[in-house]
């Protein structure tokens, strides 16, 4: 974590040395050393190291260090290439606190004992109120979504929880957000583009998915499991995430999804860059869709377990 300049030079280390390659100064005033094996908890940490007695770590980072590794704040992804600006780590502070530094942004609530956790030494808010954070302050529906799911699948809490803090919490910014995400979330989405997906498939008209199920043939045989289903219209939806460019995974992907079209569905994979034209998806998640409803389909020879959400 990032000390004070003064105290690192009062432990014999020389202005030399903190101008050198091997420190960084994240905040003006501290140093911490440049060697990091996890950019994204560093940034948290370096904000710790300058929040004031009383503020608590919220948001994404709060999910972050309570082992939710996807709500990153977009420090740890990567579009083509180039990095993606991240967001600032958000500190929940008393109403009357100001914390002015690059790379952090503030809430102003006061926290009751049992909103607070703590986790590896840093006050946190809990997966409830965290939650009930993302779920409001998010920009859109989509990733209000996206946050709630990620939420549920790490167990740190569930949408009763979150419907109760927020019934108990009334009045506040985002509550209108929060309330039309709720029923949409399913903890059984296993990752952030699952459910951009997902939510992509409610804009093109689909109705409610089965999200992650196992599909098994008429013998009880397994199959495999399918990211989206539509059973009524036998339409699988599959993200193909950068772990399918493995050529092993894309030949056991090639297998799986042969059994799953012989047995009657019609399956439509998806890639990060598809999902950079949304119009064009969408348009091809429709027409995917209308061509299982109105084509005579091969007699199904499927069927799946569903999951509890």
């Amino acid at each position: 974590m990032a000390k004070r300049r003064k105290d690192l030079l009062a432990a014999g280390v020389t202005r030399a040395q903190l101008e050198s390659a091997p420190w960084v100064s994240p905040h003006f005033g501290y140093h911490r050393s440049a060697q990091v094996n996890d950019l994204v908890r560093q940034r948290i940490l370096d904000a710790v190291a300058v929040m004031p007695s009383g503020d608590v770590v919220g948001g994404w980072a709060s999910a972050y260090l309570q082992g939710v590794a996807y709500l990153d704040g977009g420090w740890g992804r990567t579009i083509r290439g180039d990095v993606r600006v991240g967001e600032p780590v958000l500190l929940v502070v008393p109403p009357e606190t100001v914390v002015n530094r690059v790379g952090i942004t503030t809430l102003r609530a006061t926290l009751q004992p049992d909103d607070v956790v703590e986790c590896h030494g840093v006050s946190c808010t809990t997966g409830t109120r965290t939650a009930y954070d993302l779920l409001r302050l998010a920009p859109n529906l989509t990733e209000s979504v996206v946050a709630g799911d990620c939420m549920l699948h790490a167990g740190l809490t569930d949408s009763s929880a979150i419907s109760a803090y927020a019934i108990s919490h009334p009045g506040r910014r985002g509550i209108r957000r929060l309330r039309e995400a709720l029923p949409l979330l399913n903890r059984m989405a296993a990752s952030p583009p699952e459910s951009r997906l997902r939510m992509l498939c409610r804009q093109a008209g689909l109705p409610p998915l089965e999200v992650n199920v196992p599909v098994f043939d008429a013998d009880g045989t397994f199959l495999g499991i399918v990211d989206l289903l539509e059973p009524m219209a036998g339409l699988g939806l599959e993200y193909d995430g950068a772990y399918h460019r493995d050529l092993g995974q894309h030949t056991a992907d090639n297998h799986r999804e042969e059994g799953l079209e012989r047995s009657g569905l019609t399956i439509v994979r998806v890639t990060s860059l598809d999902m950079e034209n949304e119009q064009t998806l969408l348009s091809r998640i429709r027409r995917a869709h209308q061509a299982c409803l109105i084509t005579t389909p091969i007699a199904a020879r499927w069927t799946y377990h569903r999951r509890t959400a």
